[in-house]
């Protein structure tokens, strides 16, 4: 026979399933007011990249670099760029922050970091890309967006350049003419979650944050929107795209 203790137990977990499993839902009238939209792209335009995308891009990017370096050599340049281009640094944007630095500890020079890194993405990227899963409600989002004459932003962390991230677009049927504004690495000098990305974002649409709305999946990434006034959504287990476009439909049938 359960003790008291052990109930306690069970009802506590009972409500949290109860809390996980209740859907977030959106009335139409949500967006009201609401001009202009950041976009996250990994997880939630597309599908979060699985362990086979990000141990296949790694792979090949240390098997093509093995003529800079030995393997510790190459891993250590490469975490240290990360941070740098990761931190506030000082650098005019993230493209300069991401050669300069992987040329430095390297020890080569950036001409050749970038001819490497444009024959890469030329030649393998897209092949690794192929592993990448659409969501069916991406482009109808969008699209949605556009009717209602909305300002879109493809608000991705901007660690990549426009070419690489057309191809990441591609597998939701997305591509960059679709966006207002691409946040990628050669027009951003800081980087999710540091809130001086979206301060920088908002800087660049000209508008503020109670007229936007940020639409992600991590909290760690996407969430810190949030603590500037910008109306956040992240989806998940509670909320899905298609939640998110069957409310804007009914904002639009209000109109």
């Amino acid at each position: 026979m359960r003790n008291k203790k052990d109930l306690s137990n069970i009802q506590q977990k009972s409500a949290e399933l109860k809390r996980i499993r209740n859907k977030i839902t959106i009335s139409g009238d949500w967006w009201d007011g609401k001009t202009h939209v950041l976009l996250d792209m990994d997880g939630t335009l597309i599908d979060q990249p699985g362990a086979l995308f990000h141990n296949l891009f790694a792979l090949g990017i240390l098997f093509r670099m093995r003529s800079f370096g030995s393997f510790s050599q190459l891993f250590k340049a490469a975490q240290k760029t990360k941070e740098i281009l990761l931190s506030n640094h000082s650098f005019s944007s993230n493209e300069d922050a991401f050669f300069e630095t992987l040329a430095s500890e390297l020890n080569t020079s950036r001409l050749k970091i970038e001819r490497f890194m444009s024959k890469f993405f030329d030649s393998d990227y897209p092949f690794i890309c192929l592993f990448l899963h659409s969501d069916p409600y991406a482009r109808k989002l969008v699209d949605l967006l556009h009717a209602s004459n909305r300002h879109i932003t493809l608000a991705t962390n901007p660690v990549f350049g426009r070419r690489e991230i057309e191809l990441r677009l591609k597998a939701s049927d997305l591509y960059l003419h679709d966006f207002d504004l691409v946040t990628s690495w050669d027009v951003m000098k800081s980087t999710k979650p540091h809130s001086t990305f979206f301060n920088e974002t908002l800087k660049k649409i000209g508008t503020t944050p109670e007229r936007t709305i940020m639409i992600g999946n991590d909290p760690y990434y996407d969430l810190p929107a949030h603590t500037l006034g910008i109306q956040t959504l992240l989806v998940g287990n509670k909320l899905n795209l298609k939640d998110i476009v069957a409310s804007l439909e009914e904002n639009m049938r209000q109109k």
